[in-house]
């Protein structure tokens, strides 16, 4: 089934928020439980509590006025009488309606057939004559010790609210901070998940499109089926194509190469036969243009060597044959071939060797690097000038140093030596020609020997370039 980035985004974001609701939902639903018992007990409870503390008076005003009827049987004191019963008659009915428990209810009988008798003793003319005072005292005492006793019960009933009100909120509490962590956890479990269902590919992305800079043309295993998906069947897609178009590319310039060479060995062999008068004498004007000629074929025969070597190392078909190898050995030959070269303009090549390790090289293709490395050194040195070969050791193996006192190169030039047919900015300053290729397959040799070459230079001072090479691993 296929699912899009967006709907993954939007079911992960609609969990958090569900699980976010959940706990919220838990919490008021616990805090409106705590609310609900906290007002029950404020409209039972407490207004029991005020009622029952409030009969007081008015049962205090009943005895009073009964006593007094009873005592001198004067009509005013039974009308105050039942004044004050008439005031006392709301808080009872109010207070039966605010008690809920059995005890209290029993209790509350209790006071209110001790409050019906009073009234019966005032307005019965037999009971008036029989009751004594002591006992309508007494009987009022039984009154107000059931109220005493209700608003006792009372506040006990809100003492246990509380008291369930204080559980209840730890319990919830409790359970709240449970929810609220499994929410976290579950909130990073899916911010987790999005990020690596994001992050991964992407990541894969950006090292195969290093990888594929680098000539290393490869695909990427695809897992979602959504826009990421997309994308990396799209980055194969385009992957496959370019490895198809550099294979072609390399095919076509081993043809190239291969219908080059053919003409170029005749006219190697037609100077041959010319410089060496086979077939007639010359004169001075022919040899001339004939060096010219043959300058110019040498020099296309390079380049065509070296774009050739340079196009087979980018499409992985250069074959390399690592050894270990003495450097010394190696790179003295190419030094004196140089020398040859560099006499024609004066300049004079030295060599500054240490003892360094044997490296794990191919021979012939350091042989190319230093060859390439000494031309340039030469072709841009002045008449008179000088360049030194420096063999030492550094971490890991060893070191070739080519320094020269020509031209030197701008800084801001610096990063760019090694692109393929990039030339310096004072390459025109000096009316020297180059292609662009040697410095590029300098590198692409280097870099598949496992070493590294970098330059330094200085505009009018001369410049400085140095491979490092890989030692051959020691064998226990």
């Amino acid at each position: 089934m296929r699912v899009s980035l967006y709907w993954k985004l939007v079911l992960g974001f609609g969990l958090i928020i569900v699980a976010m609701i959940l706990v919220h939902g838990y919490i008021l639903l616990n805090l409106n439980s705590v609310y609900n018992a906290v007002a029950t007990s404020v409209t039972g409870d407490v207004a029991a509590i005020d009622n029952a503390q409030r009969l007081h008076a008015f049962l205090n005003a009943e005895e009073t006025c009964a006593q007094k009827y009873l005592i001198f049987g004067d009509p005013v004191y039974s009308q105050l009488f039942r004044e004050a019963r008439a005031q006392t008659l709301p808080y009872m009915d109010s207070l039966a309606t605010a008690l809920a428990g059995r005890e209290e209810k029993r209790v509350f009988r209790t006071v209110r057939s001790v409050h019906d008798w009073l009234q019966m003793t005032v307005h019965s003319p037999s009971m008036r004559y029989t009751v004594r005072s002591s006992q309508i005292a007494d009987s009022m005492d039984v009154a107000h010790t059931g109220l005493d006793r209700l608003v006792e019960l009372n506040q006990a009933a809100i003492g246990h609210v509380l008291e369930q009100v204080e559980q209840n909120t730890t319990q919830a509490l409790r359970v709240g901070i449970f929810l609220v962590l499994g929410a976290l956890l579950a909130t990073i479990l899916v911010a987790f998940v999005i990020t690596h269902a994001i992050s991964v590919p992407l990541n894969q992305l950006r090292q195969s499109t290093e990888r594929i800079a680098r000539g290393d043309y490869h695909t990427i295993p695809v897992r979602s089926h959504d826009e990421i998906g997309m994308v990396l069947r799209a980055f194969n897609t385009m992957s496959t194509r370019l490895k198809k178009i550099d294979e072609y590319k390399a095919e076509m310039m081993q043809q190239i190469s291969h219908e080059l060479r053919t003409p170029l060995q005749s006219m190697h062999a037609a100077y041959y036969m010319l410089a060496e008068q086979i077939a007639g004498p010359l004169n001075e004007r022919q040899r001339t243009l004939l060096t010219t000629i043959r300058d110019n074929v040498d020099a296309l025969s390079t380049f065509s060597n070296q774009f050739l070597d340079l196009a087979k190392i980018e499409a992985g078909m250069m074959e390399f044959h690592p050894r270990s190898v003495d450097l010394l050995s190696v790179i003295t030959p190419v030094i004196n071939n140089a020398r040859l070269v560099a006499s024609q303009k004066d300049i004079n090549i030295g060599l500054a060797a240490q003892s360094v390790p044997n490296v794990q090289a191919d021979p012939e293709k350091v042989s190319t690097v230093l060859s390439n490395l000494l031309s340039n050194a030469v072709k841009f040195t002045q008449k008179g000038g000088h360049i030194t070969v420096t063999l030492a050791p550094c971490e890991g193996g060893a070191r070739i140093a080519v320094k020269d006192s020509g031209v030197g190169i701008d800084p801001d030039d610096l990063p760019k030596l090694f692109t393929k047919f990039f030339q310096a900015k004072n390459v025109s300053q000096i009316n020297v020609k180059g292609t662009g290729v040697g410095l590029a397959l300098v590198k692409a040799i280097v870099d598949g020997h496992g070493g590294r070459v970098y330059a330094n230079s200085t505009v009018g001072q001369g410049s400085t370039f140095t491979v490092e090479l890989p030692a051959t691993a020691e064998r226990s």
